[in-house]
């Protein structure tokens, strides 16, 4: 096996000074830079342990490409590396072209910021009783719609789905929104979603046509596109498995945030910002509107109660406050984007006129160093202007001295606070410091204890001096905030991570009947999380420790148990989505609906419908056939121990063991010969009316 080439590939420089009539003369060979960044990125692929196995930059100003270039793998097995052409998904990087996308119809007089999306967009509708109708385009693109957030079925495959937006659209037909339209801003998919359709509905074309005439081709990004259909092997890095062989081809179907690009390409949509709108000889948008795209759109919220951080959004950007530039005194609008295993940050630093993007794929789907090298290059080359004095450094860490706690002030802070990716609890020691427990696998883990209160009126532990947590009360509620070092580590950011639930009154006979059950996915046949056995295809339904009356729904993704909470308190039905946190640790909620289906009882929650487990018939015995329903909805097996088992007729199929492991999986026809134990799970997927065979030999 040939080893991982993890130095440098396919480098691109541009070298020759030029005289800036803005900045006097610049050294725009950014030698130090280079190589400082070049070395940074060798060391992180050769880490032990380093998941990362692709690394893709460029530097531009705002005439030029100033630096690109490949590092690390894309198939170990045979020493492939990556060229400054090979494509990563920019997952939701896309996001600000959707916006550009958005803006240029509204230079063109075609479409309103601050129109309702109705007017454009005349069949979105969800449940009736709900103000949907004030959702503007504005809303859209900077979060403030309210939309739940994202809807999984079909986002992220493993063959193309070309219905994902319209799908979506449908689905909202009867759900509600998590907040009133213009409250606050909650990061999400699904308002961009939508900017597919106002786009399609507003100029007659495809959103992914209308961005390939109007964006991609004028801007010379000649290497971007959407994953419509299949790439050419060795075009576009991979994510690896653990042999380093590349796994098959993502295909991100929710375009507005999927593209495929490269570095390079998207430092010429760089360059557009950096020159008001134009770029060469072509203008895409109005000064006005790039100005407006990095306008902070989150000062006239009626809820924002935190402030102390970089994810301010403008239209389609994070934040117009780039964090780790703010923190030099520079401006800079920032994006990031994350896929299954990719990753992308994006920094425009417009009075700077420099610019930066970092593309990774990783081996695990978690964790990257996107942010933090994005930080250092553009940081660096600042430095070595003269724009800055010198590249930031995290301070050494030092913790506020403690001060004694009144009786009231710790116990101020205890009790159940829940976010969209979990549930935390606060109790008080006798000594007064404070314990964080999250709540996982239906348990309380206390990490970290000994939280005591600080000068600054935050609560450190000792044993984990860069993370301070506070309580505020905001609109009613309290909530848990929490400030951490990010990026490089040279500045903090702080955000809240949940509100604070009350117990409420006992579960009724219907949903306590349903605490500790679980469900299957069944409508979800070529999704990318399955196959890859990034996520076990099941949910379950508990109660948690010191919250009666709620539902934890809970999940495990990407490596992470997740618990969201639900209030089934109104329904024996709907247990309603009951979170109200800006910015972040909001996003994603659903409501949980009961359906009645032939005498069963299955769940609807963020677009996935799952049957009951309790009831998965066993297979014929030998050979056996299967009839799709009319809904296309997959068919679950119990299998007992087989030393093969034959498929025919499958559109998918998914073999698990008795604890959800994924064993195998695949498309068509397939033999499988020793692998099916006792007990082990099949979900099987078809058209409708398809007749799938199966086959068990003892």
């Amino acid at each position: 096996m040939a080893s991982p080439k993890i130095t440098g590939t396919d480098r691109h420089l541009h070298l020759r000074p030029r005289r800036s009539c803005d900045n006097g003369d610049l050294p725009l060979a950014y030698a130090a830079t280079i190589a400082a960044s070049g070395a940074e990125i060798v060391k992180e692929l050769a880490g032990s342990e380093s998941k990362t196995t692709a690394v893709s930059v460029a530097l531009v100003d705002h005439e030029r490409l100033l630096w690109a270039e490949a590092f690390g793998s894309i198939d170990r097995a045979h020493g492939a590396a990556p060229t400054t052409e090979t494509l990563f998904c920019i997952a939701s990087c896309s996001k600000v072209i959707a916006a550009v996308a958005a803006m240029i119809l509204v230079d063109r007089g075609m479409v309103e910021l601050d129109a309702p999306l109705v007017r454009y967009v005349t069949d979105f509708r969800m449940a009736d009783d709900e103000p949907w109708r004030d959702i503007t385009v504005r809303m859209l693109l900077n979060h403030s719609s309210g939309l739940p957030g994202i809807h999984f079925p079909n986002v992220l495959t493993v063959v193309p789905f070309h219905g994902y937006a319209a799908q979506v659209r449908d689905m909202l037909a009867t759900e509600r929104l998590k907040h009133a339209p213009g409250e606050m801003a909650v990061y999400g998919n699904d308002g961009f979603m939508l900017v597919e359709c106002l786009v399609t509905a507003v100029t007659g074309q495809p959103y992914t046509e209308f961005v390939e005439q109007e964006i991609l081709k004028p801007l010379g990004m000649n290497h971007s596109r959407f994953a419509l259909e299949p790439f050419a092997p060795g075009s576009f890095a991979p994510g690896l498995d653990e042999a380093g062989r590349p796994e098959p081809q993502e295909y991100t179907n929710i375009y507005s945030s999927g593209l495929f690009s490269t570095p390079s390409d998207l430092g010429n949509l760089a360059m557009m910002f950096l020159n008001g709108g134009r770029r060469g000889g072509r203008r895409i948008l109005s000064a006005a509107a790039v100005a407006e795209m990095g306008r902070d759109q989150t000062v006239n919220l009626a809820f924002n109660p935190v402030t102390d951080h970089h994810v301010h959004f403008g239209l389609g950007w994070d934040g117009i406050l780039q964090g780790g530039l703010a923190a030099a005194g520079v401006t800079g609008w920032h994006k990031a984007g994350d896929a299954d295993h990719y990753h992308s940050y994006f920094i425009v630093a417009p009075d700077e006129r420099l610019a930066v993007v970092v593309m990774v794929t990783n081996s695990m789907g978690i964790g990257s160093i996107a942010t933090p090298l994005a930080e250092r290059v553009l940081l660096h080359a600042l430095a070595e202007r003269g724009r800055i004095a010198r590249l930031p450094v995290p301070p050494e860490p030092a913790t506020l001295p403690a001060i004694p706690a009144g009786d009231g002030e710790p116990a101020a802070f205890t009790g159940i606070y829940a976010g969209s990716y979990g549930l935390y609890r606060l109790d008080v020691g006798a000594d007064r410091t404070l314990t964080l427990s999250s709540f996982v696998n239906d348990r309380w883990h206390p990490a970290p204890e000994g939280l005591r209160l600080r000068q600054d009126g935050r609560f450190v532990a000792d044993s984990c001096p860069e993370r301070a947590y506070r309580g505020f009360v905001a609109a009613g509620r309290r909530y848990l905030a929490v400030r951490a070092p990010f990026g490089m580590g040279h500045y903090d950011m702080e955000l809240p991570v949940g509100h604070e639930l009350l117990p409420g009154q006992p579960l009724s006979a219907r949903w306590q009947a349903r605490v500790g059950r679980r469900w299957l996915t069944a409508n979800e046949p070529c999704s990318a999380f399955l196959a890859l056995g990034r996520q076990p295809p099941l949910i379950c339904l508990g109660e948690v420790q010191g919250l009666e009356g709620y539902l934890a729904v809970s999940l495990r993704s990407a490596g992470l148990d997740l618990a969201q909470v639900v209030d089934p308190r109104d329904s024996d039905h709907v247990a309603r989505m009951c979170l109200k946190i800006p910015i972040d640790n909001g996003w994603g909620l659903s409501d949980l609906v009961i359906e009645a289906r032939e005498g069963e009882e299955w769940i609807l929650w963020c677009g996935t419908r799952y049957r009951p487990l309790e009831t998965v018939p066993a297979p014929e015995s030998g050979r056996g056939t299967v009839t799709i329903g009319p809904e296309g909805l997959g068919e679950w097996f119990r299998c007992p121990a087989a030393s093969a088992l034959t498929l025919a007729g499958a559109c998918s199929w998914y073999l698990y063991n008795a604890e959800f492991d994924l064993k195998d999986w695949g498309m068509g026809e397939k033999t499988i010969v020793g692998s099916v134990d006792d007990g082990s799970y099949l979900l099987l997927y078809g058209a409708p009316g398809t007749t799938v065979t199966l086959t068990l030999q003892p």
